[in-house]
């Protein structure tokens, strides 16, 4: 499996994503209409994350896993992003509303031809320092981020169960590209391995080989 491979498979699974996210919160299930204003200034907000991400420069953090800085300040900005909804929901045309918007442009932006990775990275890297791993399943991996150790921000709960919802929606895919060994009869007989560090690595640096190869491309 080669990493554009990763690449193309990973947006096709984001398709997935929607069906999930709103169990961070129910606020959030049902979108509520944005003034055309706010609207532009969500895209902006998404825009500066996305640019945050891609134009950080290609390198790696101490233990040499790369995508690892560029994943990191995508995952604390979105961070910045949702407890800030959370916590001033008078800025916003509706509760929550502008994090809703900001996630389905970067969602829609990951499924374009050749598209952005930005959540993505930002998922796998929450997973990778924030889970206990292995885990064994998409469900113990959503119980385990409900029993974070939390500060007394409000929202940020609430950014956990969406992060571990996102991942749990790449849950099965994930393992199935795992770099650990599979036997034939695990298909068949309906085994799941677990998820561990070195899958999520390997995404990122899947994510990592497509933002360089748009750099490498860009004028």
């Amino acid at each position: 499996m080669t990493p554009r491979q990763f690449t193309y498979i990973g947006a096709a699974c984001a398709v997935l994503v929607g069906a999930v996210l709103g169990a961070a919160n129910p606020r959030t299930a049902v979108p509520q209409p944005v003034h055309r204003a706010a609207v532009r200034m969500i895209k902006t907000a998404a825009d500066r994350v996305e640019n945050l991400y891609n134009e950080f420069a290609l390198e790696t953090d101490a233990e040499g896993n790369q995508g690892y800085n560029a994943a990191q300040r995508a995952e604390q900005q979105l961070k910045l992003d949702f407890l800030d909804s959370f916590q001033h929901p008078q800025r916003n045309a509706s509760n929550l509303t502008s994090w809703d918007q900001e996630a389905g442009q970067l969602l829609n932006d990951a499924l374009k031809y050749g598209g952005d990775r930005t959540l993505d990275a930002a998922a796998m890297y929450w997973g990778a320092t924030r889970l206990h791993l292995p885990v064994i399943s998409a469900a113990e991996l959503i119980a385990q981020a409900k029993n974070f150790p939390v500060s007394d921000q409000l929202g940020e709960r609430e950014f956990d169960a969406y992060m571990a919802n996102y991942l749990a929606a790449r849950f099965e895919l994930l393992n199935r590209l795992a770099l650990h060994f599979r036997s034939p009869d695990d298909d068949i007989e309906g085994r799941t391995a677990p998820l561990t560090l070195a899958d999520l690595q390997a995404q990122l640096r899947a994510d990592e080989f497509d933002r360089s190869f748009r750099k490498s491309r860009s004028p």
